[in-house]
């Protein structure tokens, strides 16, 4: 995207000469009028009706002419007026710190829609259902790969937000598996991922916010929780409600500087 548009010299003059002219043009008609105002009326003996006379004339035509000149100059000038506004405007944006920027977007403008089929997630019906879904299958392959993912929101029936796994997790979490010699890492499931305190309190290390919040409260909430990268707009606005939408750090970083 190009810098704000430059008004050329060429532009410049032709845009001054037409201004000029028109206005030539407008006093001069004006004042032809007010002649052939003057010539109509002078041989009417009555001094009200001279006056009645030029008024007229006047009256119907002036503002014809006012409206034509201010359409003329407002279609060569209005441009350059947008351009200058344009302008004033970026750079005052750019003059906003990241938290300003923040305060003025409102949460469900950028968060990811929960319903929507672009939205990958997995639900979890009954915390039994975690025992029988495949890390490395299920999980990895089905979702995650699949659909070029690094995140994996887990919601219940309900559409209540319960973790948001991330795949550096999941990785390290079978490589330690392996390390172990223990269970295979086919075998590995959700439930032993979860059976895992450390792990499952970082999933579930998620912010809440209502519909109503801007895009500051996330980062505040972000900011106070090492581990909290995610955030979800639920209806009410706390973690026993539905979730409408997803909002990840990189969106608040990229909110920010925008």
């Amino acid at each position: 995207m190009t810098d704000n548009p430059q008004i050329s010299d060429e532009e410049a003059i032709a845009r001054s000469k037409i201004g000029r002219h028109v206005t030539y043009f407008a006093l001069t008609v004006t004042g032809l009028l007010g002649f052939v105002a003057i010539l109509v009326a002078i041989n009417e003996t009555s001094v009200e009706k001279r006056f009645i006379y030029v008024k007229d004339i006047l009256t119907i035509v002036l503002p014809l002419i006012g409206t034509w000149v201010g359409t003329v100059l407002a279609f060569y000038f209005s441009r350059e007026n947008f351009v200058a506004a344009s302008r004033q405007t970026a750079d005052l944006v750019r003059q906003l710190t990241p938290e300003q920027r923040l305060q003025s977007i409102p949460v469900t403008e950028v968060m990811l829609d929960m319903t929507a089929s672009t939205t990958t997630k997995l639900l979890l019906s009954t915390p039994g259902d975690a025992e029988k879904i495949k890390l490395k299958t299920d999980l990895i392959e089905a979702l995650l790969e699949k659909n070029n993912r690094n995140r994996l929101p887990i919601v219940d029936s309900a559409g209540k937000a319960l973790f948001v796994l991330h795949r550096s997790f999941i990785d390290k979490f079978l490589v330690k598996l392996a390390q172990g010699g223990g269970t295979s890492l086919a075998d590995a499931t959700l439930k032993d991922l979860l059976a895992q305190e450390e792990l499952k309190t970082i999933f579930q290390s998620f912010a809440t916010v209502g519909k109503d919040a801007k895009l500051i409260a996330i980062k505040l909430a972000m900011d106070g929780n090492p581990n909290c990268s995610d955030a979800f707009v639920t209806e009410d606005g706390t973690k026993g409600s539905k979730a409408l939408g997803w909002i990840t750090n990189v969106i608040v970083q990229e909110k920010s500087v925008a």
